[in-house]
């Protein structure tokens, strides 16, 4: 199912996915991680402020911020947990600078991000990665939220309930309870990276990761 809540955004440009100074290996990702299609099922546009929620090596914030252009921001941020968040650390401040995402900014935490300034913040599989409970780090995320913001959530789907520590795997109920319970309303669900033919067996995180079952999930922050 694809929510209809995705069809008010203009459209994006595909030719940030061509950029010469994006690395091969993500290029050759994007077919599957469709992430043009994401940020529009998001309601992501040119000149937002947006959030990469723990970013990984940057692929996301990369496009991001060829996207949002001179009059728009992307906070990148670094990590859930105090662990987790230097791992990348230097290489994505190398990536803004050889790459000129000049309108990148860092922040180490949750908390640090300021308050009511983001417009749509993405969380690409990496939500599982934050230690429950995550009743602080939904809160501390609907904070730096403006009213009426948006959070998508991408992760990789498991049949079991809960968090399945064999395969590395959250049931997506799981983050549908959790946010609904912090002020949040699910807008809407996409079934456009789901795969049915993985039967959820394989760890979450080996070779072939960006094929596997996903769910992608639109929350809007509750105007209250």
């Amino acid at each position: 199912m694809i929510s209809s809540c995705s069809k008010n955004t203009a459209a994006l440009d595909l030719s940030v996915l061509d950029d010469p100074t994006r690395p091969s290996e993500e290029k050759e990702q994007d077919a599957q991680r469709k992430s043009i299609d994401v940020y529009t099922f998001l309601g992501i546009e040119p000149g937002m402020t947006v959030a990469d929620l723990w970013p990984g090596g940057g692929y996301n914030t990369h496009l991001l911020s060829r996207l949002m252009g001179k009059d728009g921001k992307v906070y990148c941020m670094m990590g859930f947990y105090a662990g987790g968040r230097y791992m990348m650390l230097d290489k994505i401040e190398a990536r803004i600078v050889d790459s000129g995402l000049s309108n990148v900014e860092i922040f180490n935490t949750p908390a640090d991000l300021p308050t009511n300034t983001i417009d749509v913040m993405v969380s690409i599989r990496n939500y599982h990665d934050a230690d429950p409970p995550r009743d602080q780090l939904i809160a501390e995320l609907s904070a730096a939220l403006k009213p009426g913001g948006v959070i998508g959530i991408v992760d990789v789907a498991t049949d079991r309930p809960g968090w399945d520590e064999e395969t590395h795997r959250l049931n997506e109920q799981v983050v549908i309870d959790e946010f609904t319970a912090h002020g949040f309303a699910l807008e809407g669900s996409s079934d456009m990276l789901r795969n049915p033919n993985d039967d959820h067996s394989i760890m979450g995180f080996d070779e072939g990761r960006h094929t596997m079952d996903r769910y992608l999930l639109k929350f809007r922050k509750v105007v209250k």
